[in-house]
């Protein structure tokens, strides 16, 4: 349970961190965001970073939580970038 608990806060602050960006905004979104809104978009996106390495360590010790809260960054980021690079494919088959 401790590793789910780690990797969604991963998972959501990457995806997080992706939409604060421009470039991906006017992607994914049409529009570029205020930068109010990239900021909170920003900072959200790294404390649910630092939540997933408190659940981690308080779970599972803090030398085994961070080294596994390591991982589930990794799965995190490149999950992130899978879906990120491959959005059009997603959704024209959401589509169908």
């Amino acid at each position: 349970m401790t590793h789910l608990l780690t990797a969604l806060p991963c998972l959501l602050g990457f995806a997080l961190l992706l939409t604060a960006m421009a470039r991906h905004q006017q992607d994914c979104l049409k529009r570029k965001l205020p930068a109010r809104a990239s900021r909170l978009l920003r900072a959200t996106g790294l404390a649910l970073l630092t939540i997933g390495f408190i659940i981690a360590g308080l779970g599972l010790g803090w030398a085994y939580g961070s080294v596994s809260w390591f991982g589930w960054l990794s799965v995190g980021a490149v999950l992130t970038l899978t879906v990120q690079t491959n959005r059009e494919r997603i959704l024209a088959r959401l589509r169908r």
